[in-house]
């Protein structure tokens, strides 16, 4: 089965299928797909009936806070720290695996698949639980076929089909407009799952979408995070090798998978260095992964100053008791060959003067 959209409107599905095709290998998984979703679409309508007038007429408790960073970055260690705090609510692990139907399910979905789960994350074991913080990225895979993320079912759409609903977003009124409402279902069934609190939210691919954002919610706050770009790479390779294979409806090649990975930091980043001027001054943050790894609390203690989220004293026990917790976490360690290197040197130069980084 497709997993990471399983939960798809079986329309939009059916659209996806239409637009991209699916390779003969990968019929059968197509067909569990297709199945999987049939069951679900009663379920589907009966959460729009009971739900749908609700969840148009919610509005956000606060101006969202948006965790930027390209993926492999630090984003979700960032995320995790800022789930401490108990006046955010976000998109969970729960919803963004079963959003269309996550309000009817929410009192006997979860346990339905809390044993499903899997402890850890497969690229780089981080731990995951059904109610820890989630990219609303996850969610919108489940919502709408206007979503980047469907390259992991459609390969060869790749860089185009990514590009539409990141880099290019704005450009074409329908996709735009089809992205626009999903995501805004998104944050709105959030809040009423989270008890109608302020949102903090973490997507990679935002970090590209400042403009559109800030046209969507002026007032909203940015953090973002950036790291050395040597372990970037070679960790957004190890996250592909272990994620796509198993989500694919389509041949690819992993040179193909490299070489977007190469222009996808270019093109992301590139595009946020030069919207981020669009950002009112005291909206916005920029922090290293390297500081925050070794000095946590200090870094988060200018996150809540520099952008005006409260009260950090009050948080700050909660954030010493998370990290203490980690004790036994283990990171991802990477060598660089001297062809990751060059190629690192070669396509994102930029980046080490942008952000402050060495050249090896």
């Amino acid at each position: 089965m497709a997993s990471m959209s399983q939960f798809l409107p079986l329309p939009a599905a059916r659209r996806l299928l239409a637009e991209h095709g699916v390779d003969e290998r990968y019929l059968r998984r197509k067909k569990a797909w297709l199945s999987f979703l049939r069951i679900v679409e009663p379920l589907r309508w009966y959460e729009n009936l009971r739900w749908g007038r609700k969840i148009r007429r919610t509005e956000l408790a606060a101006p969202p806070l948006f965790l930027l960073g390209f993926g492999r970055s630090g984003t979700t260690h960032l995320h995790n720290l800022m789930w401490q705090d108990p006046q955010f609510g976000g998109v969970t692990n729960y919803q963004a695996s079963m959003h269309p139907i996550a309000l009817t399910g929410r009192n006997w979905l979860p346990k339905l698949f809390a044993s499903r789960l899997p402890a850890k994350r497969p690229m780089d074991n981080v731990a995951i639980s059904l109610d820890g913080p989630q990219e609303e990225e996850m969610a919108m895979i489940n919502a709408t076929e206007h979503a980047p993320l469907h390259v992991m079912n459609f390969p060869k759409a790749i860089p185009e089909l990514y590009d539409r609903y990141v880099v290019d977003l704005g450009k074409d009124p329908v996709s735009t407009e089809g992205w626009k409402r999903a995501y805004l279902e998104v944050l709105k069934k959030a809040t009423l799952l989270s008890d109608n609190k302020r949102l903090v939210l973490k997507t990679p691919p935002n970090t590209a979408r400042v403009k559109v954002l800030l046209e969507m919610f002026p007032d909203a706050r940015f953090v973002n995070i950036v790291r050395n770009p040597y372990p970037v790479y070679q960790s957004m390779r190890n996250m592909y090798r272990k994620t796509l294979p198993g989500a694919v409806l389509q041949e690819f090649n992993w040179e193909d998978i490299d070489a977007w990975i190469v222009s996808g930091y270019q093109k992301q980043m590139q595009k946020y260095l030069a919207e981020r001027e669009l950002i009112p001054e005291g909206q916005l943050i920029e922090i290293r992964y390297e500081d925050l790894d070794a000095e946590p609390i200090k870094n988060l203690e200018r996150i809540y100053s520099t952008l005006e989220l409260g009260d950090f004293e009050a948080v700050r026990p909660l954030l010493e008791s998370y990290l203490a917790s980690l004790g036994t976490y283990e990171k991802n360690k990477f060598e660089f060959p001297e062809d990751v290197i060059s190629t690192v040197n070669e396509n994102w130069g930029f980046a080490f003067e942008a952000f402050g980084y060495e050249r090896q």
